[in-house]
């Protein structure tokens, strides 16, 4: 379960953090805005990803455990928006909800 939580927040993380770049934003949204709230959105849920992550499996392992389900969740969100950017627009926010779902009731 607590992989499923630590892999949810890294996938929306992730696409926050993608989705402040302009080039993505355009692709899935069709128009440019600012892009610092999504920027810090992102910084902010990779580390509440983290946190998760050293609950259940400890400091070392949990960290390391995070850098994975950080790159399982790049490698979606890069494939995601290689192939269908569009519906980004609900599958990040469902990966937000789902962690943080998931984690309340671990």
């Amino acid at each position: 379960m607590n992989a499923l939580v630590v892999l949810a927040l890294s996938y929306a993380a992730m696409a926050a953090v993608s989705l402040s770049m302009e080039r993505h934003q355009e692709q899935v949204y069709g128009k440019a805005f600012p892009a610092m709230p999504l920027r810090l959105g992102g910084w902010a849920l990779l580390a509440v990803a983290l946190v998760p992550a050293v609950a259940a499996w400890g400091m070392s392992v949990g960290i390391l455990a995070w850098l994975g389900f950080l790159t399982f969740g790049a490698l979606g969100i890069g494939l995601q928006m290689t192939y269908a950017p569009r519906p980004v627009r609900w599958t990040a926010p469902a990966g937000a909800l789902l962690g943080a779902v998931a984690w309340l009731l671990a």
